[in-house]
């Protein structure tokens, strides 16, 4: 064997360099390898949510994508004419709980160049031009590497093998691991162009339910605008795919002297989740786990999720030694969440379908139409590391708790998540009692106790619904609740229910 690594980490795209990244915050030694020699030079995803900017404060890569995105106007199904189908989903000026707006557009090129900067002046080791091709379970946890320049094959040892590989996932396939198809498979064609004139085409990302060929446009990053348009199957692909039949696509929106096309390309848009997550230390996120039509701009949000719920079980794990049940909890929280983003991404591309070949839009079913903007509702994580083990709705746990702010004239000039550490936090706005006992626990888990100022909370609308006087959360360490305190579920409650989930035995 070469080197023992703590963690491997197959995939550098987003979510693998985001979660390669975190697992090096907390000092573990990491192994990152990617078949590429460099990052992929045109965008693909272009969407970040307001979660995923939060979650991105935690390294300080926020700043890579706010000064390399736009936050749009809001969202919209339009007729054939453009014309708007009920009301569309504003988004400018609004903040959410997570204290960012909802959604950005960005130009992946420019963050993915920055990020990758950041790995490269990382302590974690980075091959490019490497490719996984064996993992052995039989004894020591170990994979095959090889070089792709010079076909050298290396052995490495690991604790954790995490497969952020994409859609063709070698970990998932060497692992055997087989995903269940949800029945939406649709071949689109791509556009991805940059404006050469200042010509103004609206902040709306529009889904277009046009009878004739459904489509999507997205204002992503000036100058930058993406189109998707569903190919039928009596199309010629190549003659699809012409610079000539482009323009026509894009006609209602430009001229062919307007823009420069800078990507075509052809996908099959997929609805599909892996029956696992995790098999033995081997973990899959991202695409590797589940992927789902583009019609939510969730997709790249939803792999974030997963390296941030993972990494810290792994980091909780690796410093404390717990039990098996806190990473076997990765799947449990992950696979159900995952799947409403992939069920809800598909739902729209048949709402899309059903508007545009319904000749009055108020006969498409209640329950379709439900599946447009209310499917961006992301809903709180159901079961897992939560008191008692089930989210309630009650006590809050499994939504997130508010990112603390400081707001000025109604803007907010600064995010706090800061203020609740690393690990798990205790939050209140008032004094917090604990045993002896219970202190030390706590200590011993690094966790943050948070008295909240009162200013804080009552400038923030969402803080303030949330925190009265009588009320003490316990938060985790990816900011979702574990539990709150009430007249029948007291802090001790609370501490003691905590220690049997994360598999504390000291």
């Amino acid at each position: 064997m070469d080197v023992k690594y703590d963690a491997i980490i197959i995939g550098l795209g987003p979510v693998g360099s985001f979660m390669a990244l975190k697992l090096e915050k907390f000092g573990l030694k990491v192994l990152a390898i990617d078949k590429e020699k460099d990052i992929y030079p045109l965008p693909r995803a272009v969407s970040i949510s307001d979660q995923g900017m939060r979650m991105h404060q935690s390294l300080d890569l926020e700043n890579i994508y706010y000064k390399n995105s736009d936050v749009p106007g809001g969202a919209g199904f339009v007729d054939e004419n453009l014309d708007f189908i009920g009301e569309p989903l504003t988004m400018k000026g609004l903040n959410t709980p997570n204290g960012w707006p909802p959604m950005r557009f960005f130009h992946q090129p420019y963050t993915d160049k920055e990020i990758r900067n950041k790995l490269f002046k990382s302590s974690c080791n980075i091959l490019v031009e490497h490719e996984l091709i064996e993992i052995n379970d039989l004894e020591e946890s170990s994979c095959s590497i090889k070089n792709l320049n010079t076909n050298e094959i290396n052995c490495y040892e690991y604790k954790y093998l995490i497969g952020a590989d994409g859609a063709n996932s070698k970990v998932r396939d060497l692992k055997e691991i087989k995903q269940e198809d949800l029945n939406y498979d649709r071949n689109w064609i791509i556009i991805d162009i940059e404006l050469i004139t200042d010509k103004e085409l609206g902040e709306f990302a529009i889904q277009i339910c046009d009878p004739k060929r459904i489509g999507t446009y997205i204002p992503t990053y000036s100058p930058f605008k993406r189109w998707e348009f569903e190919i039928h199957d009596n199309d010629d692909v190549d003659e699809f795919s012409s610079d000539e039949n482009i323009h026509k696509l894009i006609s209602p929106w430009l001229r062919p002297e307007e823009y420069k096309i800078l990507r075509k390309a052809i996908y099959q848009f997929h609805s599909v989740i892996a029956e696992e997550f995790q098999k033995d230390n081997c973990f899959l996120i991202g695409d590797a786990a589940h992927q789902n039509p583009p019609f939510m701009g969730e997709g790249m949000m939803t792999g974030c999720r997963d390296a941030e719920n993972l990494a810290w079980k792994i980091i909780m794990d690796f410093t404390h030694n717990l039990s098996d049940n806190l990473l076997k909890n990765y799947q449990i929280e992950r696979k159900a969440h995952a799947k409403f983003i992939v069920e809800n991404s598909l739902g729209i591309g048949l709402l899309m379908e059903a508007y545009a070949h319904t000749e009055n839009k108020d006969d498409v079913p209640p329950e379709l139409v439900a599946k447009g903007y209310g499917s961006f509702i992301i809903p709180p994580l159901d079961e897992g590391i939560f008191f008692k083990g089930k989210s309630n709705a009650e006590s809050m746990s499994g939504q997130l708790f508010p990112q603390p702010v400081k707001i000025s004239n109604g803007d907010v000039t600064e995010r706090c998540d800061y203020l609740l550490g690393d690990y798990f936090s205790v939050i209140s706005r008032k004094e917090i009692i604990l045993s002896d006992d219970e202190k030390k626990f706590l200590a011993s888990i690094n966790t943050k106790i948070l008295i909240l100022d009162s200013e804080m909370v009552d400038s923030n609308m969402w803080m303030s619904t949330m925190v009265d006087e009588n009320k003490i959360y316990i938060v985790r360490p990816d900011k979702y609740i574990f539990g709150s305190t009430d007249e029948k579920i007291s802090l001790s409650n609370l501490i003691e229910d905590l220690k049997i989930r994360i598999g504390f035995n000291n």
